[in-house]
């Protein structure tokens, strides 16, 4: 679930840095955590808002949007038309509004 849906993918040893697509893939919702050695990466995700919080490394966040997402306190990139990127930092929750 952890790599399929959550869509949390490390990048480098012990997830100091790594991915997170997640994929609804038809659910209303989903929740659920990735341990790592160094603390676990939460992301919850509806059709409506992704929420995501780390305890460990940096990561990025990709998703795609009908609109531009709205996020208070972090950036978001639109990396091609459509997808949008968040830089996730630990220790931080993001809560990002968006257009499934």
């Amino acid at each position: 679930m952890g790599k399929y849906y959550l869509g949390v993918s490390p990048l480098s040893a012990g997830y100091e840095t790594y991915t997170i697509q997640p994929n609804l893939g038809g659910l209303e919702w989903m929740e659920g955590k990735v341990p790592t050695p160094n603390g676990d990466i939460l992301v919850y995700m509806n059709k409506k808002e992704i929420k995501v919080s780390a305890a460990t490394g940096s990561g990025k966040l990709r998703f795609k949007s009908k609109t531009k997402p709205q996020l208070k306190g972090a950036e978001i990139k639109e990396i091609s038309k459509g997808i949008y990127e968040v830089t996730i930092e630990k220790g931080v929750n993001y809560l990002v509004k968006y257009s499934s």
